[in-house]
């Protein structure tokens, strides 16, 4: 673990120099070979892919924050050209540096930021199976609260929406998924989209799933999740340590998966006895997917 921070830590601060896959390899000590497989194994990203990506966060913080000319941030990310450097952040972002620049929106799903020793120890302890499994499930219904979060400010979601809903939970009609004396519920991520980009604020519910055409009680929704193909990533514990997973799944698994995001709600799944604090305990992340990969 030491020698992976003491890698990054190299990595990030010659992000703006001809930092090579070669270079970084002899500055471990080990052959590039070795240490590829190594980097790889350990973060679930090339590290090719993680200099490039970090190389491209941090240029798309710069836009965003700075009034360097394009072809200053481009030459000062370690690209050759204007050219070059907008073909690899529109790859990235979706966008031109210059549609980037002017957008309201941080793209934030699509930057990659540096790896800690946190999810280093994350990743190393098993708490996520870096691979998932692939399922598609059947259209469903789910009815609860929801509120609009913003990316950066999420503490409300457990600490006042999801003890809402459990609060509430007798009031709603129709359940199912009873397993026992308990139920599956749901943490629904309904993403917000705008000119084809996902947004800084997102809809968030939690809930349970009821038959259909059920009449939710004051103060709730009623949510139609339409058939859809899923990666399934299990995550063993409780939800203190959730963000490093999906740190994870977003910024390293999905990017280089070959899949294309699909444009629907990515799910919680929380099993019938699923406690939130408890190390033994494990719960599901949903990642929706187009049925046809994407070549990257």
């Amino acid at each position: 673990m030491k020698v992976m921070i003491d890698i990054v830590t190299h990595i990030e601060d010659h992000l703006s120099s001809d930092l090579s896959v070669r270079d970084v390899s002899e500055y471990s000590g080990y052959s590039t070979h070795h240490f590829q497989k190594m980097f790889a194994a350990v973060t679930g990203l090339s590290l090719g892919s993680y200099i490039r990506r970090r190389r491209l966060t941090t240029a798309a913080n710069k836009l965003k924050h700075s009034s360097e000319r394009i072809i200053e941030v481009a030459l000062g990310s370690g690209f050759e050209s204007q050219e070059a450097f907008t073909r690899a952040f529109k790859k990235m972002f979706g966008a031109t540096p210059n549609k980037y620049r002017k957008s309201s929106s941080d793209f934030g799903l699509r930057k990659l930021e540096a790896i800690t020793t946190d999810l280093i120890g994350h990743l190393r302890r098993g708490v996520i199976d870096m691979k998932p499994k692939y399922q598609t499930r059947e259209d469903f219904y789910v009815i609860g609260p929801g509120k609009v979060f913003e990316r950066a400010n999420t503490d409300e979601i457990g600490n006042l929406l999801w003890p809402e809903f459990l609060n509430r939970f007798d009031e709603i009609p129709n359940k199912l998924g009873k397993i026992g004396d308990s139920f599956i519920t749901y943490g629904i991520c309904k993403e917000i989209w705008k000119e084809n980009h996902i947004q800084d604020h997102f809809n968030y519910y939690a809930g349970v799933e009821v038959e259909k055409e059920t009449t939710p009680p004051q103060g709730m929704e009623l949510i139609y999740i339409p058939k859809q193909k899923y990666a399934v990533f299990t995550h063993h514990g409780g939800v203190n340590d959730l963000n490093l997973t999906n740190q994870y799944i977003w910024g390293s698994w999905l990017p280089q998966s070959g899949h294309k995001l699909a444009p629907a709600s990515d799910l919680e799944v929380y099993p019938a006895e699923f406690k939130p604090e408890s190390d033994e305990s494990q719960m599901e992340i949903w990642i929706p997917l187009q049925e046809n990969p994407k070549t990257l």
